[in-house]
């Protein structure tokens, strides 16, 4: 098979399936139910700035984030120096630093040359006590590392709550910035409220309960500010009783089973047809469930979501692998519910800094000047190319088409969102490619006005303009590759649509222009042209 047979095969493939990944993108709610099978169902999104949505821009607070960071590498440190069978008297943390206490000198001095083994403590020793203090190096890096897990869960989330086209990317080393588009007003409370919630969930037995708060206050002992003892005993409210009367519930402070273990969590419904979330649990949830619930037969335990009792069942048998949270939820609080427990628990909380929804207008006046300009700048490079080029211009617009189509195509079949930007980069693409056909068709001029015949003018116009309009593209390519790796938000957008953008003309300038220019111009037209020459 000669080369220009396969340069118009190629051609042909190229556009049938561009027309076939299109489809859609402008057809996508009556695709038939084969379509999924045979080929892609994507489409292009578009971005935020075009079809309007919520912009949330999610950090940590400093404070908080660091007396975590500071507890969780207590624990970490107890675990470890307890691993080594030494007996730890008591242990405690301010800011950045953590107090080791010791019953004895020897204890101290070989948990001492245990942690010294870390550099990113600073250490001192006295009385039996180990002073720890965190560097802020391990401070900043313990941060990033949490964000980075805070980002992937919100994603998660976002993802099962149904959005496809979201953007969840770190700013800096304590924000996250999420871009939702296509939200109405009655979704952005319930998306809000699903990026928001920490989801710390507890399972707890409860030691007593009662109406009376002062009562449990004044026995256990309790801080009635904090609402914690010093024995290790914390004080709940329960607000939704069916009484419609507070009650309060003391539990231990510290839980053994916690959200961490749910490997997936669904909504059901009881006989009386009322939604629950149910909960199944990973090997090691199974048996600290199976021990809790066996140790609490007629007993009841708290089950206890940031800090809120959501439901406190009596236990009437062992249970080992999967459980339920009842709480008198609508159909649609227990699909938040079960979405957010399945992406698990954020390991810091996060609030929201800022929050601003765009809406549709904004967009439908961004696609309008978009599209205008498009058209505009289309037009003008058609027209150009028929007066200046005069036959050859035609083949040249016919290849523009085709370029475009081709590059739509290849945006459908990524599902790629399209933003303003990303129609900037679209628009620098269509005067790329007309960059291409002109110094092609500037070397088949001069090798007419040599007197070469017709068809090796052609191929010696294509053959000596290929290095050109390769190392011009590839360059391009280059820094939009970069900007896509180094970039953020609509830069991003913009190198995605010059890239394939970039792609597509290649293809249109070295391949379809060749075939299209062996067709159409033949040997009067080229006679014409050398006489212009």
């Amino acid at each position: 098979m000669s080369r220009m047979k396969i340069f118009r095969f190629l051609s042909l493939i190229v556009f049938l399936l561009s027309l076939v990944f299109i489809y859609p993108t402008f057809n996508s709610k009556s695709l038939p139910d084969w379509w999924g099978f045979v080929f892609p169902a994507n489409k292009i999104n578009l971005g935020l700035d075009l079809r309007g949505g919520i912009f949330v821009v999610m950090g940590l607070d400093e404070d908080v984030s660091e007396l975590i960071i500071t507890g969780k590498e207590r624990e970490r440190i107890r675990n470890l120096i307890i691993s080594k069978k030494i007996l730890i008297r008591n242990s405690s943390t301010e800011k950045n630093k953590i107090k080791i206490d010791f019953y004895d000198d020897t204890s101290m001095k070989a948990s001492y040359d245990l942690l010294l083994q870390n550099s990113s403590y600073s250490i001192n020793a006295s009385n039996n006590s180990i002073f720890i203090s965190l560097s802020e190096d391990f401070i900043t890096s313990t941060k990033k590392g949490l964000l980075l897990q805070v980002k992937d869960i919100l994603s998660n989330r976002i993802d099962q709550f149904g959005v496809i086209e979201s953007s969840v990317q770190l700013s800096g080393s304590e924000k996250i910035v999420i871009q939702i588009p296509g939200i109405d007003s009655r979704d952005r409370e319930r998306i809000l409220n699903i990026i928001s919630k920490t989801a710390m969930l507890e399972f707890k037995p409860v030691i007593q309960e009662s109406n009376n708060r002062e009562l449990l206050v004044s026995k256990y002992k309790l801080d009635s500010t904090q609402n914690t003892s010093s024995n290790n005993l914390m004080i709940y409210k329960i607000t939704d009783n069916p009484d419609g009367n507070d009650r309060f519930i003391i539990t231990k402070k510290g839980s053994l089973l916690k959200g961490s273990t749910i490997v997936d969590a669904y909504v059901s419904y009881d006989e009386f047809n009322r939604s629950y979330v149910g909960f199944a649990l990973n090997s090691e949830g199974r048996k600290i469930f199976s021990k809790l619930t066996k140790e609490n037969i007629g007993n009841k335990i708290a089950i206890i979501l940031d800090g809120k009792v959501k439901s406190s069942p009596v236990v009437q048998d062992q249970i080992f692998s999967r459980g339920s949270i009842t709480g008198n939820f609508s159909l649609e609080q227990a699909n938040d519910l079960s979405i957010i427990l399945k992406s698990g628990s954020l390991p810091i909380p996060i609030s929201i800094l800022q929050e601003k929804t765009i809406g549709p207008s904004l967009g439908a006046d961004s696609i309008k000047n978009g599209t205008t300009s498009m058209i505009f700048a289309s037009f003008l490079i058609l027209i150009f190319m028929i007066l200046y080029y005069r036959r050859l211009g035609i083949v040249c617009d016919l290849a523009l088409i085709f370029n475009f189509i081709s590059i739509f195509g290849l945006l459908s079949l990524f599902g790629v969102t399209l933003t303003f930007p990303g129609i900037a980069g679209l628009v620098l693409t269509l005067g790329m490619a007309v960059d291409g056909n002109i110094i092609i068709y500037e070397r088949i001029k001069e090798e007419i006005a040599k007197g070469k015949e017709n068809v090796a003018s052609i191929e010696a116009g294509f053959e000596k303009s290929l290095s050109t309009i390769l190392d011009a593209n590839f360059t391009t390519l280059i820094v939009a590759i970069c900007m896509f790796l180094l970039g953020d938000g609509p830069i991003k957008g913009f190198a995605v649509t010059l890239s394939i953008g970039i792609l597509s003309t290649l293809f249109s300038n070295v391949v379809f222009t060749r075939v299209l220019t062996r067709y159409l111009i033949n040997s009067s037209v080229l006679a014409g042209e050398k006489n212009e020459a």
